[in-house]
Order: structure tokens, then sequence, then C-alpha cells
């Protein structure tokens, strides 16, 4: 596997900032099908909304990967080719993907036959981005 800092960080080009402030970052994303995302590496934890229902098979490029929770609506995952994981969610399926410390590196693929439309509202301060301080106690 190449080395995890090589990999650009999220945001991949197309990928719309809506809002920053000094806790989050929103970011619309539009999963075109049959188009992967450029390998990208996450630095910080982040809550993703699919506004519709899809298909996104995710490939590991670095790092381990994010522990992934679903916090409202439904998911079915599986296992794909090349050792990556098949998504298939319903419309409104909100998850957390909790980043390791360490940061971790993808890329994604619509395998559905429409654009996946997410919100992903990135949480400053985790991932990666946490510091020493955070874990004194």
């Amino acid at each position: 596997m190449p080395d995890l800092n090589v990999i650009s960080p999220f945001p991949n080009p197309g990928v719309r900032l809506i809002k920053e402030d000094d806790h989050i970052a929103i970011w619309e994303e539009v999963f075109e099908p049959g188009k992967p995302t450029p390998p990208h590496r996450h630095t910080r934890d982040y809550i993703a909304i699919f506004l519709n229902a899809g298909q996104l098979t995710i490939m590991p490029v670095a790092g381990e990967a994010e522990e992934m929770t679903v916090a409202a609506g439904q998911i079915k995952d599986s296992a794909a080719k090349n050792g990556g994981v098949r998504f298939t969610f319903a419309g409104g399926t909100v998850i957390h993907g909790r980043v390791p410390g360490d940061g971790t590196a993808h890329f994604a693929l619509n395998e559905g036959t429409e654009p996946a439309n997410t919100i992903i509202i990135e949480i400053k301060g985790t991932g990666s981005e946490r510091n020493e301080s955070d874990y004194r106690t």
C-alpha cells in the first residue's frame, strides 16, 4: 500500500463547500454513476447523509479503514472485488465515519444508475487532527 501521507486529502475536485466554521466543514458531493472518485485521504471524522438511494463501493488505498456506524436509515454492506466494501443504502441514510488517528485513504465508485447525492459534515479536531492535548486527563 502507498504511504498515507502522499495521498491528496479530502475534498476531491468537484466537491462543493457549503459552510465552514471553527468546528465543522459541510460539503456537497455527487457521486456520478460508473465514475470513481480520485484516491483521497480522510483526516477528520464525518457524518455522511445520502439524500437518495444508491450503491457505492469503497476501495481502501492506505491506512486503517474508518469505523462506520449507521445513525439513521438503512444500509447493507457486502464484500466487493479487490478487497473493497459495497454499500447499498436507502435515501435519507446517515452514517458516522470515525477516522483512525493516522487518517485513512480510499476511493469510491458509484455502482448505481443514478447520481448519489451526499452531504458530508467533517468534524474538526477529530481523526488525524486530534492533538496530544485531547488525550490528557
